[in-house]
């Protein structure tokens, strides 16, 4: 790439960006076979942008991610507005009005590239959290390391591209949801973890708020956020998935009927059991049973 050229950027858009040096720019067409249940990155590059460079859209296939390596700019997503400072990265729905301008002062130098796939706002919200759409990274080398592996996946495109791909997207979602919270990195909180590991082994008790109180020594609303930000759930939930899971062990290892299996998992009866199993796995206990067997 010349690094002495600089480039007009456009796109979809209401105005374009005025100028930038791009560094790095790569497009990928995904086959039409993959699209649907897999990740793609349709676009990414790494540009300098000069004073003032601007893109606003009422919408675009896709959404971008921007990290900022140095500088700062101004994103807005619908009717909110935010900086964007070295070390960030951010978010932007595709499906909304939004835009992004480089500081007049200090421009930008960002990496970014476009994410299309199944449930991309409901992805988004499960590594942001609702409604944000941008987080500090602390662990900016291993993120330019990850888009010098996005570029080289971009740069020499082969019959499997699609599979390294999505790989690298789900490297990288990890990578994110470490940032979130530093405290989910390794393992996880003493009080959680104590809890934890007593539901997993007895899940078909009657656990009861008071019993979850009383394992972990946190309130109700403590507990409730541990779990939402370590595990992504509720402790109801959570229950319900163990005894669901314990559940699906006794229907292929055992000759217990459906009823005694639902009993025995701790659910009051077998229309909670089968209801609970249908909306989790996604279809009946006994149709699962019968495909799993293969009887």
């Amino acid at each position: 790439m010349d690094k002495s050229s600089v480039w007009m950027y456009k796109t979809r858009m209401i105005s374009t960006y005025r100028a930038a040096r791009i560094r790095i720019s790569q497009y990928y067409l995904p086959e039409s076979i993959s699209r649907a249940p897999l990740m793609h990155v349709l676009r990414a590059g790494w540009l300098d942008s000069l004073p003032g460079g601007a893109i606003n859209r009422t919408e675009c296939h896709g959404d971008d991610v921007l990290y900022c390596l140095s500088g700062q700019g101004e994103i807005r997503v619908g009717r909110r507005n935010f900086r964007l400072l070295p070390g960030q990265l951010a978010w932007i729905p595709g499906d909304v009005p939004h835009g992004h301008c480089a500081d007049l002062q200090d421009p930008w130098s960002l990496m970014w590239f476009r994410i299309d796939g199944p449930e991309l706002a409901r992805l988004r919200r499960r590594v942001f959290g609702s409604d944000r759409f941008r987080m500090t990274i602390n662990e900016g080398p291993d993120l330019i390391a990850w888009f010098e592996v996005l570029f080289k996946i971009l740069e020499v495109q082969r019959p499997d591209t699609d599979l390294r791909m999505n790989g690298a997207i789900a490297s990288l979602l990890q990578l994110l949801v470490r940032q979130r919270d530093p405290s989910i990195r390794n393992t996880l909180p003493t009080h959680l973890d104590r809890l934890v590991r007593a539901i997993s082994a007895n899940p078909a008790l009657p656990w009861t708020a008071e019993d979850l109180v009383r394992i972990a020594d946190k309130s109700p609303s403590q507990l409730r956020r541990l779990f939402h930000v370590h595990l992504g759930t509720t402790p109801r939930s959570f229950i319900r998935k163990q005894r669901l899971m314990r559940a699906q062990r006794l229907m292929l290892e055992s000759s217990l009927t459906l009823q005694e299996v639902a009993v025995e998992c701790g659910f009051s009866d077998g229309y909670h059991f089968s209801r609970d199993f249908k909306r989790l796995v996604g279809r009946s206990p006994t149709e699962w049973r019968k495909t799993e067997t293969g009887v």
